[in-house]
């Protein structure tokens, strides 16, 4: 079974991952393990989940008002972005909302709203954290796996009851994508529709292009405010 992606040249095949072999998803960066699609040609991979990745989640958690975009790079000047639920960079695709400032990586984005875990007999709750505020955690507060410390800038998984906290990757590993699909989003980025999908009356390359243009947009005003301070010290 072939698989056109749209963010590459070739038809991807199924790919069986054989032990031994390293290889990493060219979507989310991530190892994969197990079956693939791919293009050995262009020695380019992905999981089963991010090849099927909505082109865009219309409600997501972190992000109420609008739309996630999935884009193949980040648009920042540094080339990489800092994913919001996990805390860590990337340099990949990623689901963002310029408005907002906000960027998840495609397993990040899909997280599973509850998961259990063997050192806690209750249910843990995905926390989705908030990047504008201060820290609010103390400094006693890590995480019960691992027991590094936890940020309410970032996504972890709680029990607010026995106050007993997670980090999400170290909580679990599962991947969701099928949380968020819905009639609006649920598209197969991967196939040709005669009806594209639409949100807010934009189709989804729409969407994807305005993303883009207002991301721009922002960088230059952010660069210009820069350039009128260095002149004017005052203004710092």
């Amino acid at each position: 079974m072939e698989y056109k992606d749209f963010s590459h040249k070739h038809n991807l095949k199924n790919h069986q991952v054989i032990q031994g072999q390293t290889v990493h998803c060219s979507r989310c960066e991530r190892l994969c393990l197990n079956n693939t699609y791919a293009c050995l040609q262009c020695n380019y991979f992905l999981h089963d989940y991010c090849a099927n990745a909505v082109r865009y989640i219309k409600k997501h958690p972190s992000d109420a008002k609008h739309p996630l975009v999935l884009i193949p790079k980040p648009t920042y000047c540094s080339g990489s972005f800092i994913c919001n639920a996990c805390g860590q960079t990337g340099s990949s695709f990623s689901y963002c909302c310029v408005v907002c400032d906000i960027d998840l990586h495609i397993h990040c984005a899909f997280l599973p709203l509850e998961v259990s875990h063997k050192l806690h007999q209750h249910e843990l709750k995905l926390y989705i954290g908030d990047p504008n505020k201060k820290d609010e955690l103390s400094d006693e507060f890590c995480c019960k796996i691992c027991t590094k410390p936890l940020s309410t800038r970032q996504f972890c998984y709680l029990c607010i009851k026995c106050e007993f906290g997670a980090h999400t990757s170290c909580a679990t590993n599962v991947v969701k994508p099928e949380l968020y699909v819905d009639a609006v989003s649920s598209a197969n980025p991967g196939t040709t529709s005669s009806e594209p999908a639409v949100v807010n009356g934009l189709t989804a390359e729409e969407v994807i292009a305005e993303t883009y243009n207002l991301q721009l947009q922002m960088q230059m005003a952010q660069g210009l405010a820069q350039l009128m301070a260095s002149f004017n010290p005052s203004l710092n």
